[in-house]
């Protein structure tokens, strides 16, 4: 073979080399911009999922399968673990929520809005430290949110302990039957005062409701010390519940405060959005309209090129 026909073969691979180099290069430019831009769309499915993500409340109005939902679509996509290993801890938050609502008669924690009254159904202090732990375990624990969950459990485990102790007494009083006196009575009716009305304390009222009666029954002087007792067990409960209500509708303060922040950042980022946006469908109506141009100043330069090119010919056959 030929030096020259050589050289141009070597000059062809390198070519032929270059090019391949810069396709794949291409490709992977690409694939990764592909990548950043499903990354940055899951990102944002995750964070739709939150009132705020940043202060981790949920919004009010998703449920577990909004997270297995979005765990299905991630998983088709590539190199996503981490964003699976998010979606994971979202959802274990999201229950740890879900189970601390269910201990009590209504939700106590909804978005960012806090229940004044949280009354739970019952005392059951086992759920409860097993909620604790997992709150201490939890991605979101010093999160405005899961200081909410924190002291919320606080509530919980408070009223369990007076709910157990009511529960010992009143089981007392009824065992006692006919040797109960009414010391005994007006000294286990302290801790069933305290109390906030619900279920469970009514449930604790119908059971004591016979001895109450009984000793009435016994002695007119009992009736009258059991009425002053009732009113005690009312100014008791009032207390009790202001003194919760009062933390509560404090929290409630900031997190209302914080919800009109968020609405007005998020009015600012919808409108800088919409700002962009606008920008942006600018640039494509203008590169679209370049694109025209070029298009059309080409197929002129064709047009003149073949006019040019049939004027020549014509020109040549005249001359033979």
């Amino acid at each position: 073979m030929k030096k020259k026909t050589i050289g141009w073969v070597l000059l062809g691979l390198v070519v032929f080399g270059a090019i391949s180099f810069a396709s794949y290069h291409i490709y992977q430019e690409k694939m990764l911009q592909s990548e950043k831009e499903n990354k940055k769309v899951l990102n944002d499915r995750l964070a739709d999922l939150y009132e705020d993500q940043t202060l981790g409340y949920f919004k009010a109005d998703i449920s577990a399968e909004a997270f297995d939902d979005l765990t299905s679509e991630v998983k088709n996509q590539r190199g996503e673990r981490r964003t699976l290993d998010e979606i994971a801890q979202a959802k274990k938050n999201f229950e740890l929520q879900t189970d601390l609502n269910e201990l009590f008669e209504s939700d106590v924690l909804n978005g960012m809005d806090l229940s004044a009254h949280p009354v739970l159904k019952t005392p059951n202090e086992n759920q409860i430290q097993t909620l604790k732990n997992q709150a201490n375990e939890s991605s979101a624990k010093d999160k405005e949110w899961g200081q909410d969950i924190t002291m919320l459990l606080g509530i919980a485990e408070t009223q369990a302990k007076d709910f157990t102790a009511a529960e010992n007494d009143v089981k007392n009083l009824v065992n006692k039957g006919s040797e109960l006196t009414l010391s005994d009575y007006l000294t286990g009716v302290k801790t069933l005062a305290v109390l906030p009305d619900g279920k469970f304390k009514q449930q604790l009222l119908d059971q004591l409701a016979p001895v109450k009666n009984q000793l009435a029954n016994e002695n007119a002087s009992f009736a009258t010390q059991i009425q002053k007792s009732d009113a005690s067990m009312e100014t008791a409960r009032k207390s009790y519940q202001e003194r919760q209500a009062k933390v509560l509708a404090e929290r409630n303060k900031e997190l209302t405060a914080l919800k009109k922040d968020l609405a007005k950042k998020q009015a600012t980022y919808d409108s800088y959005k919409d700002l962009l946006e606008s920008i942006e469908d600018s640039k494509k109506d203008e590169s679209s309209r370049k694109d025209s141009e070029k298009e059309s100043r080409s197929r002129e330069s064709d047009s003149e090129s073949s006019s040019s090119s049939d004027a020549e010919s014509s020109d040549s056959v005249e001359e033979e």
